[in-house]
């Protein structure tokens, strides 16, 4: 046998063996591309809520009583205060220049700005309620119908209807352009603290001092009930797209409601004292609870979650801009706050 021939069989299990070796190397390349981790991909941070930061941008020591009532005007630029002492005055929210002062009225419980921005509607303790021009100050039409305080007012959303809730436990509806009383809406236990109108006008949220909620259809003025509260209910909202109802009550309380089911979707309990009234963002994003512990609370309006909390001095009433950006807060010692989101 020749030399080339002894080599053969040696030569053949040489060149196996670097096939299996380079097969083996090349499958463990391929299951090392396998089992290596995909490249972590870091998460969005939430936006942050505006609201977080607020800082309190002017003081005015508007009136030498209690504020019982604040209204901003649809396009952001007049705020208007109603005092315990009876005197309405209003502002430049822009500057906090004083623009007038209108005098003869006892209590000023109430007020509410037209939805066109031209007039406001104010009630006070004797039961009157008086339309104003709010260019020139002058009294329009007084409409006379309640004997006792009327504690809240809303415009429809058109702007054809008044709604007026009273301590004589009735709600009553007017006709803005005659004062004409359209209806009477009865069967209150007690004090009508706060209305609401939904956004297409047709249901008419009255809370009362009992703890009852009452929704009106007003076409058949039948109405349905929401039993929820045992304590005195200061205020209602209803959200922008007529699915929440937002109420605050004596206990210190502020319950958000699904207006469909009639049940309570989440409620808030962190305030110290009695909650004074609410306010709604104009998109219906952001909540605001003012109360007797001296703090305002702003609140995720659809998941109950806080945003911040500002504090001061006894709010009696609260109200946010149409911008979004700008929240006033009037207290017990006749000053108003206006905060401004920073930028």
């Amino acid at each position: 046998m020749t030399r080339k021939q002894l080599l053969r069989p040696v030569l053949t299990v040489l060149a196996i063996a670097s096939i299996v070796a380079i097969t083996g190397c090349k499958a463990s390349e391929s299951t090392s591309e396998v089992l290596a981790p995909e490249p972590s991909i870091s998460e969005t941070p939430p936006i942050p809520n505006p609201w977080q930061a607020v800082q309190l941008k002017q003081t005015l020591a508007a009136h030498t009583s209690p504020i019982r009532s604040l209204a901003i005007s649809p396009d952001g630029q007049t705020l208007i205060s109603g005092s315990f002492g009876g005197k309405i005055k209003l502002w430049n929210l822009q500057t906090g220049e004083l623009l007038r002062t209108i005098t003869g009225s006892t209590t000023v419980k109430s007020i509410s700005f037209s939805p066109d921005g031209q007039t406001f509607v104010t009630g006070d303790g004797d039961g009157h309620i008086k339309l104003w021009q709010l260019k020139s100050g002058e009294l329009l039409r007084t409409f006379a119908g309640h004997p006792y305080v009327v504690d809240s007012l809303a415009f429809s959303p058109d702007g054809k209807t008044l709604a007026s809730g009273s301590w004589d436990k009735t709600v009553k509806l007017w006709d803005v352009a005659s004062g004409k009383l359209l209806q009477t809406l009865a069967g209150h236990g007690n004090i009508v603290k706060s209305v609401a109108f939904s956004p297409d006008g047709k249901t008419l949220a009255s809370c009362t001092y009992d703890g009852e909620i009452k929704l009106w259809q007003l076409d058949t003025q039948e109405f349905r009930a929401l039993l929820g509260h045992r304590f005195p209910i200061y205020a209602c909202q209803i959200a922008p797209d007529g699915q929440l109802l937002f109420s605050g009550s004596l206990s210190s309380t502020v319950k958000i409601w699904d207006l469909d089911s009639g049940t309570v979707l989440h409620k808030l309990e962190v305030h110290g004292d009695a909650v004074t009234d609410l306010a709604l963002s104009p998109d219906g994003q952001t909540l605001a609870s003012s109360s007797r512990d001296r703090t305002v609370k702003l609140w995720n309006a659809t998941t109950g979650e806080p945003i911040n909390t500002l504090e001061g001095n006894v709010f009696l009433v609260v109200g946010i801009g149409p911008n979004n950006q700008v929240l006033v807060t009037g207290d017990q010692d006749g000053k108003i706050g206006i905060w401004q989101v920073s930028d």
